[in-house]
């Protein structure tokens, strides 16, 4: 959201960067901005023969990254994290390019860690009373988390049966997809049910035939699922977290215990603390109990109305304005 913004200003040239394999390329595609490829490394914490080879892998990204700079000249860096920033932010002092980082998640990711100290600005994603990391507060400024202009539209509630809206993320979550499995025949009985599954179980899923079942690997109607539900059950990634608070519903979150920096259990717990969501452990959870929780959901609007008022509390609809106006404050500097 943030290239699409300063898109708009004729004066500004964008260099995206990305990783070979990651969604970096398609994103810029989609976007329309210029696209560089660098080869990423990715530091491991245990044995393996794989961290030699990504030794390489960072040195040759290091290389490239030298060159990217040399011939764009950038006036500002702009990193959202990832190991794929690594290269690039490592020159940064010799061409004295100021830095401007974003943070999503409330456990502030190792490679933003490492960038801190080089980032004149940090903008990030959760209040600050959040974060129980040791940050420099003197560079910290919340600015949340962009989300596509689809999230903020209103919709219209339509007659039928209530919806749940399934989701385990861009990839999908096959925890979430077994549970659902379990239960889903007494669920599209009683409702109306809109599941992302991601592409590993898609097949496998498609033996449910229902018309009050609507199964998709993937969708771009993701704003309009979002904004028709009743009730959203969700892993723990930040973008998902916001865009629910941009619809301002109830969620289900069930964090994924076994991500980086347990950042999602992190992210969860935020929402938990100011009553926005319904938070469970996916190590205690089972299809039954699941089930319970969404019945009792169901059941009570007027619970599900106060998640959703508390999840839109959270909601910073200018977000993106916010990093760029910091962007340029920086650039100015």
């Amino acid at each position: 959201m943030v290239g699409q913004s300063l898109q708009k200003n004729k004066r500004v040239k964008l260099l995206y960067v990305g990783s070979r394999q990651g969604i970096e390329r398609k994103l810029s595609k989609d976007f329309q901005i210029p696209f560089q490829a660098i080869i990423t490394g990715k530091r491991r914490n245990y044995f393996s023969l794989s961290n030699i080879w990504d030794i390489f892998k960072i040195f040759c990204g290091i290389i490239q990254a030298f060159f990217i700079l040399f011939f764009f000249r950038p006036n500002v860096v702009f990193a959202k994290g990832g190991y794929v920033t690594v290269p690039i932010i490592f020159w940064l002092k010799l061409f004295k390019i100021p830095l401007v980082i974003h943070e999503s998640d409330v456990m502030v990711g190792r490679a933003n860690l490492w960038a801190l100290k080089y980032a004149e600005k940090v903008c990030l994603g959760f209040p600050l009373e959040y974060y129980s990391q040791k940050l420099p507060l003197e560079k910290l400024i919340y600015t949340g988390i962009p989300v596509s202009p689809e999230f903020k539209q209103t919709s219209i509630k339509e007659e039928g049966r209530p919806k749940i809206l399934i989701t385990g993320g861009s990839q999908g979550s096959s925890k979430i997809n077994d549970l659902i499995s379990e239960i889903l025949p007494e669920l599209i009985n009683r409702f109306e049910i809109y599941h992302l599954s991601g592409h590993r179980d898609f097949e496998k899923l498609q033996k449910f035939k229902n018309p009050n079942y609507h199964l998709f690997d993937f969708s771009l109607e993701m704003p309009k699922f979002m904004r028709d539900a009743d009730l959203i059950i969700t892993r723990a990634g930040a973008s998902t977290l916001t865009e629910i608070a941009a619809v301002g519903k109830p969620s289900i979150i069930i964090p994924l215990e076994t991500a980086a920096n347990e950042h999602q259990v992190g992210n969860a717990q935020v929402f938990q603390k100011i009553n926005a969501a319904v938070v469970c452990s996916e190590k205690n959870l089972t299809a039954n109990s699941l089930k319970t929780i969404i019945n009792h959901l169901m059941a009570d609007e007027k619970t599900r109305d106060l998640l959703g008022h508390h999840a839109k509390s959270f909601f910073r609809p200018d977000a993106a304005e916010e990093i760029i106006n910091t962007i340029f404050e920086v650039v100015r500097k």
